[in-house]
């Protein structure tokens, strides 16, 4: 009888909400493509598929032109129309008129604002856009993730000192403070070559991580970045090698899913948008747990946690690289066959229980 009276209760607290992703379309500034992305965003694809299964209004607006209109009960968006392929259409110095779409009206009360392509800033994105997802927070907007959540990952130094303060295990982590430092830095941490040179901040899909061999090369790759960026935030990082790594989705705090991913031959990174093959993994319930605490620690609602597994991955904590607080989706459709990723996060948020 009390299950039957808690079945009743969760489905009383199910209903169809309001979806708003909020995307920077232009976010692809690598200059290669990105071989799984074919005839539009796959994410985006991915999203409309799920919500329109699930019974749920979605909009898609790009923060690229977008503004915000307060109302009396919520707010009214406006932002520029897609094409077929669900892109973007940015104004052309030609057009007398900007191509804005027709406004769309939102409520906190029912309304989910999903960022998907904040960035960081300075890099990626504006401060501009972290500010407007702030006046939605402040304004009591459900928001994933959170602004708090985006900073704390954005930079990989605050993320690791954040899961250093869970009690989360991490490799060797620290900041090159100067050019002429580097050896001092790599001394003090006991580092063995090789070691992981990166930029704490606004890498993309592997892109800003790289293995210096010796000394001599640790050097020369740090004066010759800080010669043409001299503000780029570097650290250093133990090395760890591995023949894989696990991606773990976590949402809502519970783990939804997990994938290993191969380390690509004759490099360390093992993104999937690179070419890493990857398939469907069952983690211990030890991975399960660290994979929770890390997400607590960047207080993360939905994130992809990155794990390095210990050799006994019973009972030797894994080593977390990193939190990722703008995960893609496509990656994982692809991967895991037990569910739809995507359809579960939706499907989470119908519980409006589940709206903290």
């Amino acid at each position: 009888m009390e299950k039957f009276k808690s079945f009743i209760s969760e489905q009383k607290n199910e209903q169809p909400y309001h979806l708003v992703a909020l995307v920077y379309d232009a976010h692809n500034v690598r200059d290669v493509a990105d071989n799984q992305d074919k005839g539009g965003d796959k994410d985006e694809k991915l999203i409309v598929k799920s919500a329109k299964k699930l019974n749920l209004k979605y909009n898609k607006a790009d923060f690229s032109g977008l503004y915000s209109t307060k109302t009396s009960d919520g707010r009214t968006i406006t932002t520029f129309k897609v094409d077929e392929n669900g892109r973007t259409i940015l104004p052309d110095s030609k057009d007398k008129v900007l191509p804005y779409d027709k406004p769309f009206s939102i409520d906190p009360k029912n309304t989910i604002i999903l960022p998907r392509g904040l960035g960081t800033i300075g890099f990626t994105g504006s401060r501009n856009w972290f500010d407007l997802i702030q006046q939605f927070e402040l304004e009591g907007y459900y928001v994933i993730n959170s602004n708090e959540c985006y900073n704390i990952c954005t930079s990989k130094l605050l993320t690791d000192m954040c899961l250093k303060n869970a009690g989360v295990r991490t490799p060797k982590t620290y900041a090159i403070p100067h050019s002429e430092a580097v050896e001092d830095t790599v001394k003090r941490l006991g580092l063995k070559f090789p070691v992981i040179l990166k930029s704490s901040t606004g890498t993309q899909t592997g892109v800003g991580v790289v293995v210096a061999e010796s000394m001599r090369s640790l050097n020369s790759l740090v004066q010759m970045i800080l010669l043409y960026e001299k503000y780029l935030p570097l650290i250093v990082q133990e090395y760890i090698e591995t023949e894989y790594d696990i991606r773990v989705i976590v949402c809502n705090n519970e783990v939804i899913g997990a994938m290993k991913r191969e380390v690509i031959k004759s490099d360390v990174r093992s993104n999937v948008s690179l070419g890493a093959d990857a398939s469907e993994m069952e983690l211990t319930e030890l991975e399960v747990q660290e994979s929770l605490k890390a997400a607590k620690a960047v207080k993360g609602t939905l994130v992809g946690v990155d794990l390095i597994p210990s050799k006994n991955r019973e009972t030797e904590k894994p080593f977390c690289i990193e939190v990722n607080a703008n995960l893609g989706f496509g990656g994982v459709e692809r991967v895991i066959k037990s569910k739809s990723i995507t359809e579960t996060i939706l499907k989470t948020f119908k519980n409006r229980d589940n709206w903290r």
